[in-house]
């Protein structure tokens, strides 16, 4: 593998899983002056410069090249990110491989409204010949292809229920809550077989990394787990409502796997206990939002809720500095955006030796 000491980063990635202690880990997730850096041809077309699926195996060439130029670039930091990659085509593919029309734009991809009105349900369909469906998961099977034990390849990821019935009926599924309960309901049964659909194909596509998953967060889950999830939606509405529209198919669709990764948002904290009320979502990632508290004030404020979960969140090494004290009692991953590699080695030396 291109880091040759990724024995110690699942070492102490299993550490921090099994032992009864607390802990954390550190992954480095972007260098700010290597950008730019080993990702020059990819730079010279944007997403909708490519002509998909058609172009497919190209992309997918020039994203292994570029991914392997930039992480040689930053080996010397001694962090716990694990080599990892997924094919990524935009937003678009966590829901379009149930139909529609996708439009790209030139960093991310869109997926239309699909039903506008309920006649429209007999739209929805899941079938392996779906464009979209084979992009993801042909684009796994031939990044695994040609890894040649150079990197790992990780899920793209799925949504739930709500999230991707939030995509095929737009936002009108905020008045659907009451003026179209059932109908809403047999739609969200839909969608989340439309979830499993696709992640049980990622996983089958991509195979097991040291006997579990990598989430397209890069996270890696022990067993038979699922990629990741997004409760996006659950921002936009109350509790009463995520409880009734959200939980109950959320619940059912982590059922049969061994763990979960869960991403939610500072701006949902009034539902992010009732995430966590779901066993088998036991990863749980806070992202900071834009005139929100910060997520590390959140975990603060609800670890009655997340004691038991291991929480991912993003900081600043100044909030690390300030939260060493909290962040000693509880299982964490440290999401850091460095400036420089030099910043990157001190914010990994000041996680190795105070947590």
């Amino acid at each position: 593998m291109i880091r040759n000491n990724i024995n110690d980063v699942m070492e102490r990635t299993r550490l921090l899983y099994n032992s009864n202690k607390p802990g954390a880990i550190i992954q480095v997730m972007q260098i700010k002056s290597l950008q730019n850096t080993g990702e020059k041809k990819l730079n010279e077309k944007k997403l909708n410069d490519w002509n998909f699926p058609e172009d497919l195996y190209e992309y997918l060439d020039v994203t292994i090249e570029n991914f392997l130029e930039s992480w040689a670039k930053r080996l010397e930091v001694d962090d716990d990110l694990i080599p990892a990659i997924s094919p990524w085509f935009g937003i678009a593919e966590h829901t379009a491989f149930i139909g529609g029309e996708v439009e790209f734009s030139e960093q991310t991809s869109w997926h239309h409204q699909l039903i506008k009105n309920w006649d429209d349900v007999n739209k929805l369909e899941l079938r392996e010949d779906n464009e979209w469906l084979r992009m993801v998961i042909d684009g796994i099977a031939y990044l695994k292809k040609q890894s040649k034990g150079r990197y790992a390849v990780k899920l793209r990821g799925a949504e739930g229920a709500m999230d991707i019935a939030n995509v095929i009926r737009g936002n009108e599924l905020f008045t659907d809550f009451y003026l179209y309960p059932d109908e809403l309901h047999n739609l969200l049964e839909f969608c989340n077989k439309a979830a499993e659909f696709t992640i049980s194909r990622q996983i089958k596509a991509a195979g097991y990394f040291e006997e579990g998953i990598i989430t397209g967060f890069n996270i890696w889950l022990p067993g038979h787990s699922m990629g990741h999830l997004s409760e996006d939606a659950s921002t936009m509405c109350s509790k009463e409502t995520y409880k009734d529209f959200g939980l109950k198919y959320t619940k059912e669709l982590v059922e049969n796997y061994d763990h979960a990764f869960m991403h939610t948002h500072a701006l949902g904290k009034h539902n992010i206990p009732l995430i966590a009320s779901i066993d088998k979502i036991d990863f749980i990632e806070i992202s900071n939002d834009p005139n929100c508290q910060r997520a590390i004030e959140i975990y603060k404020e609800l670890i009655e809720y997340l004691s038991n979960k291991i929480v991912i969140v993003s900081l600043t090494l100044d909030e690390i500095k300030s939260n060493l004290d909290f962040l000693k009692k509880h299982k964490t991953i440290i999401w850091y955006s460095a400036d420089n590699i030099e910043d990157a080695k001190e914010a990994v030396k000041l996680v190795r030796e105070n947590l």
